[in-house]
């Protein structure tokens, strides 16, 4: 008994370990801040790089490429203008431009005057 205790005491103590390994992993990593973060990542990207992506990226996406938006890259920080067809298209190329590397984003997109939300139909309550 005493055999099957100490190697249960082992075992736990060995998770314990790796848990507190792990949540001090990821405090280091929040603790760094944004701008260590990067530089962990690798180099940080120049305008015209995260730019160049954005255009690109919004050319090759089926979604959003005939909907005529644009990028502006200063200091990091993209701006998004144009019009799109619905919200989720708005949301759609904030999220692109943030996987480009842009440190911020500023969606000027608006949302086409012909769009029409879908209102969804009121559920009758179960009783």
């Amino acid at each position: 008994m005493r055999k099957t205790t100490s190697k249960a005491v082992l075992v736990l103590s060995q998770l314990v370990l790796v848990a507190v390994l792990s949540l001090a992993g990821s405090l280091a990593g929040s603790l760094r801040g944004p701008a260590l973060a990067a530089e962990a990542s690798g180099p940080a990207k120049t305008d015209s790089e995260i730019q160049q992506c954005i255009s690109e990226r919004l050319a090759a996406s089926p979604a959003l490429k005939d909907q005529g938006l644009t990028a502006s890259v200063s200091n990091g920080v993209a701006t998004l203008s144009g019009t799109a067809r619905n919200p989720g298209s708005k949301g759609t190329a904030t999220r692109l431009a943030k996987k480009c590397g842009a440190t911020g984003v500023t969606n000027n997109i608006t949302i086409s005057p012909s769009y029409k939300p879908v209102k969804k139909p009121v559920s009758e309550k179960k009783v």
